[in-house]
C-alpha cells in the first residue's frame, strides 16, 4: 500500500518495498514509520562527502532522512568505526543498522526510504503540477527494472485543481557515479500498457480501452532506465487548439513571459512541463505540421524531430502517417543526443566535421520575420553557423526557384500546383484516422457522433469531402513537390545543406484572447517543409524579445528560437554540427525554467 509522508511541508510517497526483518531498534522506533537513508558499504570518501554526493535538489534532502541509517552489503570482515557511529548519532539519527545481506544489497539502491512494518519502501517526492501540464501521473517502479505495465498515481496536489507527480530520486546514480536516469513525461497520444488514451477529448477517453502494449519510442527509453512520470496534455484530437478553444480539458500554462501566453499545440503539455519543472528532464511529443516546433518556440525549450523513416511509430496514435513523427523536448541539448541515440539505432553515425563542407540555405519565403529584434537574433545565429562551420550562406526563394524551374509537367506557379493538396492529403488522412473512434462511439451512443471542438469538426468536414480519387491525385502532387524540394535543397548541392527557419513571428498570444486557427493551409507553409521532406530538425533557443504585457503591466520577454533542418537521415550529422556551433560560439546549451530562458 502506498504511503504519503510530509516533512517541513515537503511531501513524499513510498511504493512497494523490501522485507527487511526485525531489528533491535527499540519499541518506539520500530512501531512508527521512519524516514531513513540507505548507503552502500563501499564508502570511498568521508561520510559527509558521501551524503553530499547523494543529495538531489529535486528529491533527496538528507536532513529529512535522519531517522535511521542502513549500511547495506557489508562483508563479514568489515567493521564500522565507533567514531562513525558517533557521527551518525551527532546528525540526530535515531539508529544505525549494518546489513550483510548480499542479495538484498544488489537491489537496495542508495537513497531515501520509508521503514515501516519491517519493510523498506523506496521513496519519491511529490510535486504539484502547478502549470496543469499533466493529464495523469504514474506510479513509478523503484524496486526493480522499469515496469512493463503502467498504472495511475491517484494522488492530489496541495493546490486546488492540481494533481501530484511522483519524482524518483537520483541518489543511487549520484552515489555510484553512473549516468543519471532520465525523468520523462509522455504526450497522451502514445500507448502505455495498462492505461487509456484521451487525446484531451472526453468522448475518446470514454470509448477507449486499456492498452495492451507500450509505444516503441517509450519502450526504448524505459528499457534504458528512463523513469516515465506521466501523460501530458495536448491539443484536442492532436489537432490545433488555443486555450480559449479548449472545452473538455484545461490547457497547460506556458511559464514564459507573464505566464498567460498560449502554450501552442498540439504538444502543449509536454513543452510547458519541460519549461516549468526542474525535476523533469524531457517530454515526448509529436510533430505532424508544427505540433512540436510551435510549442518548443513559445515555451522556450529545445526540440529534436528525427527523420521520419528512422523511428518506429508503433504505438503512436495516427493522424496522418506520411507526416506523423515523434519529437522530444528538453531544457538541455545533451538530452536530445541521449534520446536520439536511443531512437535511431540504425548505424547512421556522423563522419568528422572536418571531412564535411556546409551550405546554409536562407529561405526568403519565410525570412525575415516581422519582429526585427527576433530577426536580429536569428541573423546572429546564422552568422555563427557560417563562421564555425566554414559554411556559405545562400539566399533562396522556393517559389521563385519553382517559377524558373518547375518539375516536368507542372505549371510554373507553385501555389496553383499545390492548391488543396494539404486538404486532400493531410485533412483526408486526419479524418479517416478517426473512423474507428466515430464508429465505436456511435455503437455505444445510439448512433450519436462524439463531441469534438469546432476546429476539429471543420477539419473533419473538409477531409470527409475529399474523394479517394482526389486524395490519390493530391498525394501524387505532394510526392512531386517532395522530390523537387529534395533536389533543389539537398541533392544537387556540393555541400551538406542546413536550412534555417524561424518557426513563427514572436508576438504576444494571450491565453484569454481568441486566436483563430487556419482554416486553409498551403503545402508551401514553412511548417510543412519538414513533414513533406521527412527531414530531421532542431529547435534551438537563442534569446528573447521584450513586449509590454497587459497581464503584469510591465515589460516581459518572449522566447526566440531558430529552427535548423537537415537532409533526411542526417540526424547525427545535424546534432553534431549544432553542438560545434554552440561550443565554438560560447552559446548556452541549456535553458532555465520560469519566465525567462536565460539570465537577464
Amino acid at each position: 500500500m502506498d504511503a504519503i509522508i510530509e516533512r517541513d511541508s515537503v511531501r513524499y510517497i513510498a511504493f512497494g518495498g523490501f522485507p527487511f526483518g526485525k531489528f533491535e531498534l527499540g519499541v518506539d522506533v520500530a512501531a512508527q514509520a521512519s524516514l531513513v537513508t540507505v548507503i552502500t558499504s563501499d564508502l570511498d570518501t568521508t561520510f559527509n562527502q558521501y551524503l553530499s554526493r547523494m543529495e538531489d535538489s529535486s528529491v533527496y534532502d538528507a536532513s529529512h532522512f535522519l531517522d535511521g541509517f542502513i549500511i547495506s552489503g557489508l562483508k563479514p570482515t568489515q567493521t564500522v568505526e565507533q567514531g562513525f557511529r558517533q557521527h551518525v548519532s551527532n546528525l540526530g539519527s535515531g539508529w544505525l543498522v549494518l546489513s550483510e545481506d548480499q542479495e538484498l544489497a544488489k537491489v537496495l539502491a542508495p537513497g531515501p526510504y520509508l521503514y515501516t512494518n519491517n519493510t523498506l519502501k523506496p521513496i519519491c517526492r511529490l510535486y504539484d503540477d502547478k502549470r496543469r501540464a499533466f493529464l495523469t501521473a504514474l506510479r513509478p517502479k523503484l524496486d526493480g527494472p522499469s515496469p512493463s505495465t503502467f498504472s495511475q498515481l491517484k494522488a492530489g496536489g496541495t493546490l486546488y485543481d492540481c494533481l501530484a507527480v511522483a519524482v524518483p530520486p537520483r541518489s543511487a546514480e549520484r552515489a555510484r557515479g553512473t549516468p543519471q536516469r532520465l525523468r520523462i513525461a509522455v504526450k497522451d497520444c502514445y500507448h502505455l500498457k495498462g492505461l487509456k488514451n484521451s487525446l484531451n477529448n472526453l468522448a475518446y477517453y470514454e470509448v477507449g480501452r486499456e492498452e495492451t502494449s507500450t509505444a516503441a519510442v517509450v519502450t526504448t527509453l524505459a528499457e534504458q532506465g528512463a523513469h516515465i512520470l506521466g501523460l501530458t496534455k495536448l491539443s484536442s484530437m492532436i489537432a490545433r487548439e488555443e486555450p480559449m478553444d479548449a472545452v473538455d480539458f484545461h490547457t497547460a500554462f506556458n511559464p514564459r513571459g507573464d505566464g498567460y501566453q498560449s502554450p501552442a499545440g498540439s504538444s502543449s503539455g509536454s513543452a510547458a512541463a519541460v519549461a516549468s519543472y526542474e525535476w523533469l528532464d524531457c517530454a515526448l511529443g509529436t510533430d505532424t505540421s508544427g505540433s512540436g516546433r510551435r510549442p518548443a518556440m513559445v515555451n522556450g525549450v529545445w526540440q529534436f524531430r528525427p527523420s521520419h523513416n528512422l523511428v518506429n511509430l508503433t504505438g503512436m496514435i495516427e493522424t496522418y502517417l506520411r507526416f506523423d513523427t515523434p519529437c522530444v523536448f528538453s531544457r538541455d541539448f545533451e538530452h536530445l543526443n541521449t534520446v536520439a541515440k536511443a531512437w535511431l539505432q540504425t548505424g547512421c553515425a556522423a563522419s568528422p566535421l572536418s571531412d564535411r563542407r556546409y551550405e546554409i540555405i536562407y529561405p526568403l519565403d519565410y525570412l525575415p520575420v516581422e519582429n526585427q529584434s527576433q530577426m536580429k537574433l536569428i541573423d546572429e545565429f546564422v552568422a555563427d553557423m557560417s563562421t564555425h562551420l566554414g559554411a556559405t550562406v545562400t539566399k533562396l526563394s522556393i517559389k521563385e526557384t519553382w517559377k524558373r524551374n518547375p518539375p516536368p509537367g507542372a505549371s510554373n506557379d507553385a501555389e496553383e500546383y499545390l492548391k488543396n493538396v494539404i486538404t486532400r492529403t493531410f485533412y483526408y488522412g486526419f479524418y479517416h484516422s478517426t473512423d474507428k473512434f466515430r464508429m465505436d462511439y456511435a455503437e455505444s451512443h445510439r448512433g450519436s457522433l462524439p463531441y469534438v471542438i469546432p476546429f476539429v469538426r471543420q477539419r473533419w468536414d473538409k477531409g470527409a469531402a475529399v474523394t479517394p480519387e482526389e486524395h490519390q491525385e493530391a498525394t501524387y502532387r505532394l510526392e512531386v513537390y517532395k522530390d523537387w524540394l529534395l533536389n533543389i535543397l539537398f541533392q544537387t548541392r556540393d555541400a551538406e545543406t542546413l536550412l534555417v527557419l524561424p518557426v513563427a513571428n514572436a508576438a504576444p498570444n494571450y491565453r484569454d484572447a481568441r486566436t483563430g486557427s487556419p482554416t486553409e493551409q498551403s503545402a508551401l507553409d514553412q511548417l510543412f517543409l519538414q513533414p513533406i521532406l521527412g527531414s530531421p530538425d532542431i529547435v534551438i533557443p537563442i534569446g528573447d524579445v521584450p513586449y509590454d504585457s497587459r497581464i503584469s503591466n510591465k515589460v516581459e520577454y518572449l522566447p526566440v528560437v531558430v529552427n535548423i533542418v537537415g537532409a533526411p537521415t542526417t540526424d547525427f550529422q545535424l546534432l553534431q554540427a549544432i553542438k560545434q556551433i554552440l561550443e565554438l560560439s560560447n552559446r548556452p546549451t541549456s535553458v532555465r525554467t520560469g519566465s525567462r530562458m536565460f539570465e537577464a
